[in-house]
Parts: C-alpha cells; structure tokens; sequence
C-alpha cells in the first residue's frame, strides 16, 4: 500500500501538556464521549495545542476516528473563549485526508484561512493546502472561490511568492482563474510597485477573453503612482472610459494620494474638481489625503476650506483628518488655530488621540513651553499615556528654551512613568548642561546614559568633549576621550578638531599637532577646520612658519582655505606689526577680502603707525562695495588720535555720518580723551553730550577720562559730582568695569590737589560697587572710610544691608543692622523685609523671629510692619507658615494693628495657604473674640480643611474681618 505524504505541520513541537492529550484521547475513544464527567471536567483546559498535538497522535495513542475527530473540532470551537489556530486545522486536514474521510475540505480550509493572523500562519497555511492536494489529488480539489480566498489573505500580508505559489496550484489543478483571481494578483503586484508582474497578469486577463473592469484599472493606476510614472496613471484615468470601464471615487482618490506624495498638489487639487464633474463624490479618504497634502505643502488655509466643506457635503472627517490639520498648523507656528482644531473635533465627537496630543505639544514646545505642559497634564487627566516622543518633545523645548532645570523635571517625570530615555533625549540633556557649564551632571549623564544600557554615540561624546575644552578642562576631555575608545565608538572630525581646540588652549600645541596624525591613521580626513585650528595655535605661539606651511599643506590635500583660515592668519600677523607681509599674502592668493579682513588690516596698519594706508584701505573696502562698519574707523580713530592727529580723526566722523554709521561709544571715549588730553575741555563736553543724545550710555573709561582730567586741574568737586552722577545714572554694568585700583588712584589724585574724599563720594562708589553685588569692594570701601574717622550715614548702611542680602550674606547683614542702630540710626522696614525673608530661605527660622521680635520694640507703626514685612515680604515669598507665627508674635506683644490690615493679611495666608496642597498644614490663626471676657485671644487651625470646616465664613468680607465668637470654658 501506497504510503499517504503527511501535512506540514506549522508548530512541530508540540506546545501541550501530554497527559492532558493522553486523557483526551481516552475520552473520546469512548461512544458518548461529551456526556461524561471526565470529559466536562477536562474540556476547560483544553487548547489549541492539545486540539493539534490529539490529532497528530504525538503522545503516541491513536488518533480519534475522521467523524469523533471532527465532530469534537467543532464542538470545542463554540466554547466561549476559544479559537482554533493554524495549526489545530492543519492537524485536522492531515487526519481527515489520510483517513479518506467524506467531508467538505473546502470549509476547513476557508477556516483555516480565516484563523492565519501572521505570515507564518498563512505560510502554514498554503503548505497544507498544497499537501492536501497530494494526499486527494482531484477528488479533494478546491474550488477558485476557495483559491481566490487565499489569493486575497495572502495579499493582504504581501507574501508575493507564495501567491504565484498558488496560483500555479489553481492551474495545475485544471482550474479557470477568473476575474476576481486576475485583479487579486495584479493589485498585488500594483502594491508592490512591481509593474512588469502586474502587466504579465494584464496580459493573461485579456488573453483568457476576459475584460478588464474598473478595479482592474484602478489596481494599475495605483501601480503606476507606486513607481513614480504619474503620467501613465494620469493617461490611464482618462482611457477607463474608452475601456468600458467607468471611474469611481476609488479611481480618483488614488491619483490624488499618488499626486499629493509626489508634492504634486495643486495638481490633486484640480483632480478633484473633475471628480465631481464627473459624478464622483469625494469620500473621507478622498478629504483626508487632500488636506494632509496642502498642509505639507505650508497651504493650511485651503487645506481649512476643504476641512469646513467636509460636513456640507455629508462627510464626516475622522481623527486622522483632524490630526493633518493639527500638524500643518502646528508646523506654520499657528499653534492657537491648532488648539482650535482639538476643541473642534472634541465638540463634534471625535476624541484627540496620542497622535494629536504629540502633534500639539511638539508645536507649542517651539515657544510655548509652558503651554505644552499645561496641555500635557491636562491630557494625562483624561487618560493620555504619554510616550517617549511625548517627553521628548517637552525636554528638547525646555532645553531649546535654556531652562535646563525644567528639562530634568521632566526626565523624572519621564521615569517614573517607567518611560525610558533615548538617545536622543539624552543628547539634548547633555548639551544644554555642557551650554550651561554645568559639566559635572553632564558627566553624570553619559554615565547614566550607559547605565542604562545604551551606547552613547559620537554626537554626544563629542558634545562632552568639546564643552570640556571650550571651558579649558582638557584633562577631563582627554579622559572622556578614552572612554569613547573603550566603548568602540569611532570618533569623528568634530571630535578631533574639539581636542586640538582645547590642547591648543592648555598651551599644548604639540599634542593637538599629534591628533592630525592619529586622524589620518583612523582614516579621517583632516578638514578646512582642522587645518585653521592648528594654524591658529602656530599663530598664538609667533610661529609663523609653522603656519604658513600648515596653509600650503591643507592646499596640498585639495582643500579650498575658506575666509575664517585667512582671517586667523591675516589677524595674527597684523596683531604681531607685520601687516604688509599679511597684505602681500592676501594679493598674492588673489582673495577677495571682506569686512572682517579689511578690519584686521586697517588695525595692523594703524598700530604700525601708517594711517595713510589704514584711510587709503577704507576707500578701497567702499570702492569694492564693502560696507565698514563703526568698529573699522575706530581702529582708525584710535590710531590718529595715538599720533595727536585729532584734526584728521574728527573727519572721518563726518564720512562716518554720510555713509549712515554710528559712531560707537569705544570711538567716542577715544575723541573724548584725546580732546581732554589737547586742554580742549568744551570740545570733549560737546562729544560727551553728543555720545549720550546718539543712544551710547557712558562706559567707565569714559567717565576716568573726565575724572582724571578734572583732578589734575584741581576741579575736585566737579569730579565728585561726577563720581555721584556715575551712581545715578548707571545700573550695575559700568561698576563691574571699575577696578578697586581706579578708585584708590582716584582719592590719591584728590589727596595731593587737598581735596579729601567726602561722605558723598563714598556714599557713590560704595552704592554703585552694591549694584554690581561687588559686595567685598563695598565692604573694603566703608573700612577705608571708618579708618579716615567719616562714619557711614544711613543711605550706606541700607545699601549694604540689601547687597549682603542679595548675595546671601545674611549674617553680615545682622552685623550691619546692628551697626546701624548702635550709630542712632533706624534700619528701613525694607532693610527688615529683605533679611527676614532672607533667613527664612536659608531656613533659619529662629533667627527670622528673633529679628522680627527685636523690630516690634522699636518705634514703627505696626500696619506698615504687617503691610511690608508679613504681607508683601512672607506672603509673597511663599512662607505662610511663618507669617502665621509672626503675626500671632504681633499680637502677644499687644500690638495695634488696624481690622482692615488684619483682615487684608488672613484673607491672603487664606488664599495662600489654598495654592499649596490641600491637606498640607497649616497654622493659621483666627481671631476670637472671648464671650466672658471680651478680650482677644489666638487659635490656631492645625490644618487648612479643618479652619474651612469650623470657620467657612470667616473671610466672606475682604474689607471687614468678621470677628468668631470663640465658646471657651473657664
């Protein structure tokens, strides 16, 4: 006897549990196997596997007769909860075909079909099929209704060879493929862009005497898209007609998806206007390909039109229709009208998915940072589960934004979603804190990064690195560096040139000279940037030598010198007097100079005292239509007036104005001084005066120039009333140019003209050092002045209480305060408010009430103490708790405050207190009044839920404080 081929089996090991399918098979060896108690106690368990592994008798028992074996595959199948796989049908048809059983294959194959979810499955599937051809030859063949079912599953999981695989069973089994078998395999190939194959079954459709119909033509008019030939699809739209075949809005909307992905859109656009000329109404995917192709092509506003008109013409858009709409707003920056499109679609019933809430939160990051984590949080309140692009989108935002602080939030944030970083989020971390110079946690990151088991790449190690060397810590660059090596990542020219930058900086020209080697060894070409680096550090050391052959080497290699390698050895050489050489250079290279250029060369020229050839290159920049700048004449400026040719130097002014140049204030300090130097004092006051008027604040050295001028003529006063002006007129930026130096020098000048140094002119450096927080120059200042007997007034002492304040100096500031009242002097409430509030930061509550207490003694009216020190200083700092204590300190001290401050104060540690958490607690006071006695007591509520409960009615005026009728026993 013929031994029967056996069907594949897709799982071969079997997955089951043996004596389950050992006990199974025993049951239904039995006649009324599903009515006994064995049976109903086994079937729960039953799966799948056990189905497959019973059938194939892989436990070594025989398997159930064709008509047990069958009648208990479809009985299992109607039990809740199961579903037969693959592999249980495959099993099956193995059995049935074997045993020659009479039963409809066809269905079970259909079935079988139906349950292949993956390509495995369906691979699995075709074997059986073939294997079943086999085994019943003829008597069990399929019909083409069944092979065109297969046809479709096995398209839809774009198996193409198992397809041909099965069509070729179809014919071998003496079968007509018909349409249906035809258009399944020619959208297949269409599909796949493979037109040649979709042409083949074309060509065998027409020859079989069959016609092509509409989804035939638009199976190739999708093809033709796929391939990028829009022509022939274009020529094969208009030809359907002609065919006997009429278009539908299928037909149309592929042509419009294949336009809209070639950028083709206007083209799309007009498509559909001839759609419904041509009796074909637009369908949702029809809207939703148009829209998301104007909004790639930045035409949100057509792409709104076609939106608005969707409902008007019975189309109801869908969530991917909002979300085109949301992204092309969100990438014009029109992130208002993308909110509007979310609360349009949530009003029309469409709830926002991930992809919205991403979209939104990506485009309001570019700005809008705060917003996006408003909207972020209010999505995760409404069940949104944030994702990786999510969080990142929010840190490369903060870090965009420079609020690197903001950005590490949200990384914890980010964990404890057990959401875990990428790279890329790393790499934005990484190089905000290395911008930051916080170095130390970037550090700690590239750690972390590793940690948790990820490589960083070279973007990020070479981030490090460079941040390391721009900050002059080569050593630490070095040791990341190696590192980098360690883990395999290759480095790159940026690395390279980022160490030889910051070698050059460590004064150690001779390793960055080495790395050029060790690139060349690695196989990476030295670049126009390498090459300028090491000429810069060839420069720095005078070795011009060395730079010029670092010049014809990168030539040498067929690299073009870009304008940034001229100018670093034009500027050197200018800088070292040897401007003519670097002229002659620049001519002999034929290179076409610009601004930068020009600028280091009338500098060179200047310093080496040729001021004709400096003037004569300014008219030669102009000739050539380079525009100079007010830096270029104030090189000039600066060299005319070093050689006493004021008069030549004040025309140039006058060029400088007719071209539409401002004179800058370097240049106006520089007429200034040579103006004062020649004794012409009224022409310097004109410059002065004309300087302010032109927008240019007076710089330190401009104000010295005067100074010095007035005390070498003995002008004294005039130069303390300047000292005071210099005070009122600036903020911090001209006393962080004033050395201490200057100052002594300035009050030995007025030493030797008798003119001593007064309680004003302290009073003014020692406030203007205080504004720069110069807080150890103020300090040094009041000791030079107590040691020459001028005791300091009130004005100074306050000035100083704010600085040490400011710069968290608090015990310094106690000390001052104490000063200040042994001197007879009565500290500013302010003075009070800024230290408190200080101590209270720092956490020294103790010394906050002690402070506070020592004020109360004093002769200050309790309102303003409630209004500036508790109200506007505590409150508003955020310390409700201590504004509570200190104002119960208030009132044991039998301190007359106001009912309306008193009231204005509670309401406002009420609405306080209400911006924390609410079940944090809180002391806050309640002012009883005692039934018995009618005095007034405190009471404090231990927690802000409870004084809502006892007392909901306390606030209700926020001009009057209802006073609480407090029930005590006595």
């Amino acid at each position: 006897m013929r031994r029967l081929p056996s069907l594949p089996n897709p799982a071969a090991a079997s997955t089951s549990t043996p004596d389950v399918v050992a006990e199974l098979g025993r049951i239904l060896s039995t006649r009324r196997w599903n009515k006994g108690r064995a049976f109903k106690r086994l079937a729960p368990s039953v799966t799948a596997a056990h189905v497959a592994d019973l059938f194939r008798a892989s436990t070594g028992a025989a398997p159930p007769d064709p008509a047990t074996a069958l009648a208990f595959f479809e009985w299992v199948a109607r039990r809740p909860g199961f579903r037969h796989t693959t592999a249980s049908h495959a099993a099956l048809l193995q059995l049935l075909s074997h045993r020659r059983a009479r039963v409809n294959y066809e269905k079970l194959v259909v079935s079988m079909i139906k349950c292949s979810d993956t390509p495995e499955d369906m691979r699995a599937s075709v074997d059986a099929i073939e294997a079943l051809r086999r085994t019943g030859g003829a008597r069990l063949a399929l019909s083409p209704k069944c092979y065109n079912f297969a046809l479709k599953s096995l398209s839809q999981h774009g198996m193409m060879e198992y397809m041909g695989k099965v069509y070729s069973q179809l014919v071998e089994d003496g079968l007509l493929p018909d349409t249906v078998t035809y258009n399944t395999m020619i959208k297949a190939y269409c599909k796949e862009g493979r037109l040649i194959m979709a042409h083949r079954y074309f060509q065998l459709l027409r020859e079989s005497g069959m016609e092509p119909d509409t989804f035939t033509c638009n199976a190739l008019v999708m093809g033709y898209c796929r391939a990028g030939d829009l022509r022939k699809a274009c020529w094969l739209l208009l030809m359907m007609p002609l065919m006997g075949c009429r278009r539908n809005e299928y037909s149309y909307t592929i042509l419009i998806q294949g336009l809209c992905e070639a950028q083709r859109v206007w083209e799309a656009v007009v498509l559909l206007f001839m759609m419904q000329q041509d009796g074909c109404s637009p369908n949702l995917h029809t809207y939703t390909i148009l829209i998301n192709g104007l909004c790639k092509d930045g035409r949100v506003r057509d792409a709104r039109v076609l939106l608005d008109e969707m409902p008007r013409k019975g189309v109801l858009p869908s969530v991917w229709t909002y979300n085109a709409m949301v992204d092309g707003y969100c990438k014009a920056g029109k992130t208002e009208d993308a909110l509007g499109i979310k609360e349009l679609m949530e009003g029309n019933g469409c709830d926002p998915d991930d992809w919205t809430y991403n979209s939104l939160i990506h485009g309001l990051c570019a700005g809008k940072i705060d917003e996006a984590e408003e909207l972020l949080n209010s999505a995760i309140a409404r069940g949104f589960k944030p994702t990786v692009v999510t969080f990142t989108n929010l840190i490369n935002g903060y870090c965009k934004a420079e609020r690197i602080d903001d950005a590490l939030r949200v990384k914890n944030m980010m964990l404890l979603s057990k959401c875990r970083l990428d790279l890329q989020a790393y790499g934005m971390l990484v190089h905000s804190l290395i911008k930051k110079d916080r170095l130390h946690e970037a550090k700690e990151t590239l750690q972390e990064i590793s940690a948790n088991g990820f490589v960083p790449n070279v973007v990020i190690y070479s981030s490090v690195i460079d941040g390391y060397c721009k900050r002059n810590m080569v050593d630490a660059a070095l040791e990341v560096f190696k590192l980098m090596e360690c883990e395999g990542c290759r480095p790159n020219a940026w690395t390279y040139n980022s160490l030889m930058y910051g070698l050059i900086q460590d004064q150690k020209l001779h390793k960055a000279m080495a790395l050029i080697t060790k690139m060349q060894e690695n196989g990476i070409p030295a670049g126009v940037i390498t090459y300028t680096t090491l000429i810069q550090g060839q420069c720095n050391k005078h070795d011009f030598d060395n730079a010029f052959r670092l010049f014809q080497m990168m030539e040498q290699s067929g690299l073009t010198p870009d304008e940034q390698a001229y100018n670093v050895l034009t500027d050197a050489l200018c800088k070292s007097g040897r401007a003519e050489e670097a002229y002659s250079f620049l001519v002999r290279k034929d290179v076409a100079l610009t601004k930068v250029t020009y600028t280091s060369l009338i500098d060179g020229f200047s310093k080496a005292g040729n001021t004709d050839t400096a003037a004569a290159l300014i008219e030669k920049m102009v000739s050539e239509g380079c525009k100079p700048d007010s830096y270029t004449y104030s090189v000039l400026l600066h060299a005319l007036c070093r050689q006493k040719k004021l008069q030549e130097a004040l025309p140039l002014l006058d060029q400088m104005s007719l071209k539409g140049i401002k004179c800058n204030a370097v240049a106006y300090t520089v007429l200034i001084n040579e103006m004062v130097k020649e004794g012409k004092h009224d022409h310097a006051k004109r410059m002065f005066r004309e300087m302010i008027s032109s927008g240019h604040k007076p710089s330190a050295p401009t104000y010295t120039v005067f100074i010095n001028s007035y005390c070498k003529e003995g002008r004294l006063e005039d130069a303390e009333n300047l000292i005071v002006d210099m005070e009122r007129e600036d903020t911090s930026g001209l006393w962080n140019a004033i050395e201490l130096d200057t100052v002594w020098q300035l009050f030995d000048m007025m030493v030797k003209h008798d003119f001593n140094p007064t309680k004003v002119t302290y009073s003014s450096i020692i406030t203007g050092f205080c504004k720069a927080m110069r807080l150890e120059e103020a300090c040094e200042l009041l000791d030079h002045m107590c040691g020459k007997g001028i005791p300091p007034n009130e004005e100074i002492y306050t000035t100083l209480i704010k600085c040490c304040c400011d710069t968290k100096f608090f015990k310094k500031a106690l000390s001052f305060i104490t000063d200040m009242i042994e001197c007879g002097f009565q500290p500013h409430l302010e003075s009070y408010q800024y230290l408190i509030i200080g101590l209270c930061d720092e956490g020294d509550f103790d010394k906050a009430e002690s402070l506070f207490c020592d004020l109360l003694g004093m002769d200050y009216n309790h309102d303003e103490v409630a209004w500036k020190v508790l109200n506007d200083g505590l409150l508003k700092a955020g310390h409700v708790d201590v504004c509570s204590q200190l104002l119960s300190a208030m009132e044991n001290r039998l301190c007359h405050v106001n009912s309306e401050t008193y009231a204005m104060v509670t309401k406002n540690m009420h609405e306080a207190s209400g911006s924390v958490d609410g079940t944090s607690a809180m002391l806050i006071p309640v002012r009883c009044k005692c039934k018995l006695h009618g005095t007034f007591a405190w009471r404090r509520s231990a927690h802000r839920t409870a004084f809502d409960q006892h007392y909901p009615k306390t606030y209700a005026s926020p001009s009057h404080l209802r006073l609480i009728i407090w029930e005590v026993y006595i």
